[in-house]
């Protein structure tokens, strides 16, 4: 009777006690700590009042646990396992258990005849099953495992063999307090009906033995939890990959997506998904802590085994708590009511995957950074999974209905997303783990790579047949149609201009093929036949010093336009959002005209400087700041509805602050509009001949453009964070669309 009457929270133990948790377990400890270490004749007469004792002790711990769990206000570890509760279970609660007079203790009062008032016993007698697999434990093989969010867990070995060989069992021990909870005991007594599994083929689902009203017996599985796993795979203390889900970092300044584990583990975590939509059953509880990483063979996959299915007693309000370190990963509908559907699995699912991945998240639900910071096909799966809106799930990804099984459906989606992602980072300098020789080389590729990376996603959908698919192409042929024409652009550019200086220089190119041209058209061996007859004749050529600020400025503008387009927008569009959302869909269109243009803007503002009329480049440089700025409104603008319209549309998969991407892209526009205002003055006063200081001008405009906008802007960490908050937002124009149109998937059994 004392063990059900202890209060399940701090704050009750203390004012009915009025000693708190820490001082009496502290003092139990103690006493229990050293009983053995009395005379026999002392232990003799206290052999029961010790067990009992010890009992009384780990179901204090348990408590102090539960409420730690329950309303963090300290680091607990995402399994709540050894360490992490504000005691060391090695020093203590294991020696408890081993000895034998705590384990006759908890035979007794666990045994399925123990009274448990309260409670219509009808509901709660244990089957003739149950109760003779309680007998066959064998309690001299008993010890402590861990604790559960109402629990504890023992491990041993039954008496003989059980079910015809001798398996290991975990023995799983409702807190006493918590049996005065009607809810719990219920469900802890039906949990053998609703999940013992009968076949003994299913890798991924813990075998249940039996069940009664105050335990659940079941096979014990050898390994880690998943957050044990990772933490221990990436080198991390126990419960930093929890502690590290809680900060939004900049999509640059955290690591990689780790693409091996996150296919490794995806892969396993969608078979143990397909194999448990095969024995009927949901999990509703899906999270880091509930999956075991069953060790295999050297070099084999980890393998996952799933346990405790069935809603957190958390979310059907059986509990007080705000849910624990494990709530991220569970469903708003289920946190809300306590009731789950189909599709709920759907979104741990998705924050599972996230987990996996090793992309620092928030506790808002959303897809973390780090995914829009490259191509950002895989977010767009994973927030086809973690919508808030069950009904919005499997907006894009539409799998075929039932009878067709859901989650073979979505390995093969994952498994398409994940290669298209892979795709991206062959041959990237980003590649190179020396972070500061990654970005020096960087700088050194104007293109940033971004052909290459189309070219190759192009390859993956053409292979998997998606390439022109409506919704999952991405209008990867048109991205990759004025990535390649870019990329084309700038390099003619890149070479006449270069030509030309070489020429100011008075260097010979040596070139046969332009020697033969030139012998074929009759041009003189000073002139570049047909491209200098386009040169004005105040326009000298071999002239060094009169035509070095043409060359610079175009140079500089070279770089930042190459940069500025395959950097920030060559895996990117705005025509996702169709061109039935109104106003939107024509800034859409808005948008995406100036993002292409821009792909060969520098191209159209350098050659005609360097061909026709150097004087012009003062006139020039102004138009193409300008039409920088022009560019960024558009985007900006369209961006910004989209995030409005999201957000009204309670769109769960777009951050409710502001992102931090647009905040800093949203700086980019006004700036460009000062430049080109000041561009704009300087430079029709240099045509004009009214200021004479043309080199500083010149000079000043190429350092701008080269370190300020090409280095600074267009590079590493800030263009990471602009490609993120455009992806967000376009990514959320999409979901719009489909969400309007009414393209919902059909409905699922059980939904």
């Amino acid at each position: 009777m004392t063990l059900l009457q202890l209060p399940t929270d701090a704050q009750s133990f203390l004012s009915l006690f009025e000693r708190s948790w820490d001082s009496v377990v502290d003092d139990l400890h103690g006493w229990c700590g050293g009983f053995r270490a009395r005379p026999e004749s002392v232990q003799r007469p206290l052999e029961t009042v010790f067990g009992h004792l010890g009992l009384l002790l780990i179901t204090l711990v348990s408590l102090r646990h539960s409420d730690e769990y329950r309303h963090p206000r300290k680091e607990v570890g995402p399994d709540g396992g050894h360490g992490q509760t504000g005691h060391d279970c090695d020093s203590l609660c294991v020696p408890l258990v081993r000895d034998p007079a705590v384990r006759r203790a908890i035979a007794e009062h666990y045994s399925p005849d123990a009274w448990i008032p309260g409670h219509d016993t009808s509901e709660i007698e244990p089957s003739a099953s149950a109760r003779s697999e309680w007998n066959s434990i064998d309690f001299d093989t008993v010890r402590f495992h861990r604790h559960g969010t109402t629990s504890f867990i023992l491990a041993g070995y039954p008496v003989g063999a059980a079910h015809g060989r001798r398996r290991q069992l975990a023995l799983k021990c409702l807190v006493y307090p918590f049996l005065q909870v009607p809810t719990i005991v219920r469900n802890t007594a039906e949990y053998y009906s609703k999940y013992g599994v009968p076949s003994r083929d299913l890798r991924h689902l813990v075998q249940i033995w039996a069940s009664s009203a105050s335990w659940i017996l079941m096979d014990y599985v050898p390994g880690e939890t998943l957050a044990e796993h990772l933490d221990r795979r990436r080198g991390n203390t126990p419960g930093s990959a929890s502690a590290d889900r809680t900060t939004r970092r900049p999509a640059a300044a955290a690591r990689e997506i780790e693409i091996d584990v996150l296919a490794d583990l995806g892969r396993e975590l969608f078979a143990a998904m397909a194999e448990l939509e095969q024995a009927g059953l949901r999990h509703c509880d899906l999270s880091p802590s509930n999956i075991i990483v069953a060790s295999g063979e050297e070099g084999a996959r980890p393998s996952f085994i799933f346990i405790d299915l069935g809603v957190n007693y958390l979310y059907t309000h059986a509990l007080p708590g705000i849910g624990g370190p494990d709530a991220t990963y569970v469903a708003p509908e289920l946190r809300a009511g306590g009731t789950g559907t189909n599709r709920t699995d759907l979104y741990s699912v998705g924050q599972l995957l996230v987990a996996i991945s090793g992309a620092p998240g928030g506790s808002d639900g959303t897809v973390p950074d780090l995914f829009y910071a490259e191509t950002p096909v895989m977010a767009r799966f994973i927030e086809d999974l973690v919508d808030g809106q069950p009904t919005r799930r499997l907006l894009l990804f539409r799998p075929d209905p039932p009878p067709a099984p859901l989650y073979p459906q979505l390995r093969r989606f994952f498994d398409e997303e994940l290669a298209a992602m892979a795709a991206t980072r062959r041959g990237r300098v980003g590649q190179v783990r020396i972070r500061w020789l990654a970005a020096l080389l960087d700088l050194f590729m104007p293109l940033a790579g971004a052909p290459a990376r189309q070219w190759q996603v192009w390859r993956i959908r053409r292979s998997q047949g998606l390439y022109r698919h409506p919704r999952r192409s991405m209008h990867i042929r048109w991205l990759l149609t004025a990535s390649w024409l870019s990329a084309a652009a700038w390099y003619v550019a890149a070479t006449v201009l270069v030509t030309w200086w070489l020429r100011d220089l008075g260097w010979d190119w040596g070139n046969q093929a332009i020697a033969f041209l030139q012998q074929a058209t009759g041009t003189p061996s000073d002139r570049f036949p047909y491209l200098d007859d386009l040169r004005q004749p105040d326009y000298p050529i071999s002239d060094f010093a009169e035509n070095l600020p043409v060359r610079m400025v175009g140079l500089s503008f070279l770089l930042v336009g190459a940069r500025y387009y395959q950097n920030l927008f060559a895996g990117l569009t705005p025509l996702v959002a169709g061109l039935s959302q109104g106003w939107l869909s024509l800034l859409a269109i808005v948008a995406e005209l100036h993002m292409r243009l821009f792909a060969v803007a520098a191209f159209l503002l350098v050659l005609p400087p360097t061909l026709v009329q150097g004087r012009w480049w003062s006139v020039f440089t102004p138009v193409g700041v300008l039409f920088v700025f022009i560019c960024n409104w558009s985007c900006l603008s369209f961006a910004r509805l989209a995030l409005r319209r999201a957000k009204a549309a309670q769109l769960s998969t777009v951050p409710a602050g502001r992102v931090a991407g647009l905040d800093a892209f949203s700086g980019w526009t006004p700036s460009a509009a000062f430049y080109a205002v000041t561009c704009g003055v300087i430079g029709t006063l240099i045509y004009l001949d009214l200021v004479k200081d043309v080199y500083v001008y010149a000079g000043a405009v190429t350092a701008i453009n080269t370190v300020l906008f090409y280095v600074i802007k267009c590079s590493g960490r800030s263009a990471a964070d602009v490609r993120t908050g455009l992806g967000r937002a376009f990514l959320a124009a999409e979901r719009l669309r489909y969400a309007a149109e009414g393209r919902v998937p059909r409905p699922r059994v059980g939904d």
